[in-house]
This record gives C-alpha cells, structure tokens and sequence, in this order.
C-alpha cells in the first residue's frame, strides 16, 4: 500500500485553490499526465488527470486538464493496470 501523500494546491481560472492527492505520474505518446484525487468530499473515490507541462529550466509545472476522453481513457487504463490493488475501494475502477 502506497502510504506517503503528496498534496497539491491547483487555482482554477478564477483563482480559486483546490487540493489534489497525487496518485501516479504517467507518460503517454511524449507527454506527461498526472493522476489526481481531489480531496474535497463532493468527488469521493473519483480521480482527475490532468497533462503537465514543465518550464524550460523546469522551475515550473503547469497543470491542464484532460479534455480528450480517449487520453482519459488511455491514461486511467494505465493507472487502473498498475494501482488497482493499490487503492481498494477507494477508487472507482469501473
């Protein structure tokens, strides 16, 4: 079982914080995901993913969420192959 938590604070485009447990780091096709659980209770058991995109000296990451549901899928798929008896009942692997 995986028992070291990193949360990050992401601000949406209003400026607004929200904490994200991150649950795996996945590349696909040259580009990099990040696979989160927001830790309000309203989105219990339901992760996000979200492609990073690091400055050029990597000072910095930027966070975009996925809009592409077939990246979703892939990237889900990939975690869900890797962590699916990590996290029982706790995520959604449906």
């Amino acid at each position: 079982m995986i028992n070291d938590e990193i949360i990050l604070e992401l601000f949406d485009e209003n400026k607004q914080p929200h904490k994200y447990e991150l649950l795996d780091i996945v590349r696909y096709k040259d580009s990099e995901y990040v696979v989160l659980m927001p830790k309000s209770a309203l989105f219990d058991n339901e992760v996000e993913i979200f492609e990073t995109k690091h400055s050029k000296d990597k000072s910095a990451t930027m966070y975009k969420p996925v809009q592409d549901n077939y990246i979703n899928y892939i990237v889900f798929e990939m975690f869900k192959d890797k962590y699916e008896n990590e996290y029982p009942g706790r995520i959604k692997f449906e």
